[in-house]
């Protein structure tokens, strides 16, 4: 048995066979261990265990009591997880099974984000896999989110298995015949483009008029406001601050479920049917937040002088020109407002900007380093810019 402290936890690898010849040494092993050890978790890697009998189930039981709390159990075989299964003791410890590994070697990838790839891995079946810096922690709370949503009446695809693809996590869904928007988009463009994005924006519309539960769903208003006070000495004065913070104020609170990271590249198209992958960031709150979105992506890139050299390096963007882009931004906002006043349609990007510029801020607190600090100070002078003028959302 070896034995590790990492960031307050004691991590126990138990190997090959534990039964009624080796329990009782084993006892004085993990006990000696644990008294030895200052940790605040307990975690065992099963990793390298074959077998545990009922001996090696009482060790385990007088370890949960000294303790005072439930162990996490990872990494188990199928058959050690049958035996805690059938004995109960899954409902006494937090037990994972191990993860099976999963080849992508010659699958066609149909889809590409930020945190993560999809990839065909025969027509019903696909799998969506997790930058390397994504930990197991976050695709369960995606996987959480996603049957949450589904029960909620979104329609998403509903992993039925976490696996590992090399060093990375994965989860996979069906999702037969199925292709995201993006690609769509970028080989259908030239004569359909606005009416897909016209589509798209209706789509996100009703989506919109979704309300879910607040245990659920995490509110973003909430949450914005709460890390407002880190931006000071980050990003800006406490004066800075305290006058962006406004925005989030007065923004009403609402239990309209927001995807979080709305655009193209996380919509699947399933014979004819739009399904929404990549919840990760789904919480609740006023639908300029899935705007921003849009605006990140397209509208807000488009802006600047070196477009023309910048854009190749966004999966998002490499496609299209800056026509093309802006042609995008404004066909989904009318759209999206179900308008032809232009004075409401001005109104309406100009607040979007300023909450997109917000959302860059926050860039600095959750992922520093993935903005330069010019862009950074450029965000908060448009938002502060816009806070001279602060009034209402107005759709």
């Amino acid at each position: 048995m070896k034995t590790q402290m990492e960031d307050g936890t004691l991590k126990i690898y138990p190997v090959g066979r534990i039964d009624s010849v080796n329990a009782a040494d084993l006892e004085k092993e993990l006990f000696a261990a644990v008294d030895e050890a200052s940790y605040t978790d307990i975690l065992l890697d099963a990793g390298g265990l074959e077998y545990i009998s009922s001996a090696g189930l009482r060790v385990l039981l007088k370890l949960r009591k000294q303790v005072g709390k439930s162990i996490n159990i990872i990494n188990v075989s199928p058959e050690v997880y049958d035996i805690f299964e059938v004995t109960g003791f899954s409902e006494l410890f937090d037990v994972k099974k191990a993860l099976r590994q999963l080849s992508i070697d010659g699958c066609e990838k149909i889809g590409n984000g930020a945190t993560a790839s999809v990839y065909r891995i025969n027509p019903e079946i696909v799998v969506k896999v997790f930058k390397p810096n994504v930990d197991i922690g976050m695709v369960e709370r995606e996987n959480a989110k996603s049957k949450a949503a589904f029960l909620a009446g979104i329609p998403t695809a509903i992993s039925f298995d976490t696996v590992k693809v090399g060093d990375c996590y994965g989860t996979v869904f069906e999702l037969l015949n199925a292709v995201d928007l993006l690609k769509i988009l970028e080989t259908d463009h030239r004569n359909h483009l606005e009416n897909h994005i016209e589509d798209f924006a209706k789509e996100i519309k009703s989506l919109h008029q979704i309300e879910v539960d607040p245990e659920q769903f995490y509110d973003v208003r909430k949450t914005s406001l709460a890390m407002m006070p880190k931006l000071v000495g980050l990003v800006g004065t406490k004066e800075e601050i305290d006058i962006l913070t406004q925005m989030y104020e007065i923004m009403p609170e609402r239990h309209t479920f927001l995807h979080g990271d709305c655009h193209p590249g996380n919509i699947m198209i399933q014979d004819g049917n739009y399904i929404f992958i990549d919840l990760s960031s789904g919480g609740m709150g006023h639908p300029i937040i899935d705007l921003t979105s849009m605006c990140l992506t397209y509208k807000m890139p488009a802006m600047g002088d070196d477009y023309e050299t910048r854009h190749l390096k966004y999966p998002h963007l490499k496609n299209f020109n800056r026509d093309e882009a802006l042609l995008i931004w404004n066909t989904f906002l009318k759209t999206y407002l179900d308008t032809d006043d232009e004075m409401l349609i001005k109104k309406a990007e100009w607040q979007t900007m300023a909450y997109s510029a917000l959302r860059i801020l926050f860039a600095a607190v959750s992922l520093p380093g993935l903005f330069p600090k010019e862009r950074l100070q450029a965000s908060k002078h448009l938002a502060l810019k816009y806070c001279e003028h602060l009034e209402p959302i107005c759709f």
